[in-house]
C-alpha cells in the first residue's frame, strides 16, 4: 500500500503525500513517481504541493487515479473522512484473505 495524498475541507485543498513530512518515505514512493512523471510531462497538478478545487472528493479521486495509472497499481481506496480530512491510498497488490 502507498499513500497518494489527502484532502482537507478546512484547508480546501489536496496535499500530496510527498509534500507531507509526516509520512515515511517507504509509503510515498508512488506519489513521488507521479511527481516525476508530472515534471517530465509538464502536468502542474502532479507537481504542486497543494491543489485546490471546489469538489475535493472528485479532486482526490482524480489525482489518486492518476497515481494508480502511472504506477500500474491494482486500485485505490479512500479512508472514511475524519474531521473533514480524506486519506487516499494506492493498492499495490490484492489477494484473498483466508
Amino acid at each position: 500500500m502507498q499513500i497518494a495524498g489527502s484532502t482537507s475541507v478546512e484547508a480546501g485543498n489536496w496535499l500530496w503525500a510527498w509534500a507531507n513530512s509526516n509520512w515515511p518515505s517507504e509509503f510515498i514512493t508512488d506519489a513521488q513517481s507521479a511527481r516525476s512523471f508530472g515534471k517530465k510531462h509538464g502536468i502542474g497538478d502532479l507537481t504542486q504541493d497543494y491543489v485546490t478545487d471546489e469538489d475535493l472528493d472528485a479532486l482526490g479521486w482524480k489525482l489518486t487515479s492518476a497515481v494508480t495509472r502511472i504506477c500500474n497499481a491494482c486500485g485505490a481506496y479512500r479512508c472514511p473522512p475524519d474531521d473533514g480530512v480524506g486519506l487516499y491510498l494506492i493498492l499495490k497488490s490484492i489477494r484473498w484473505a483466508s
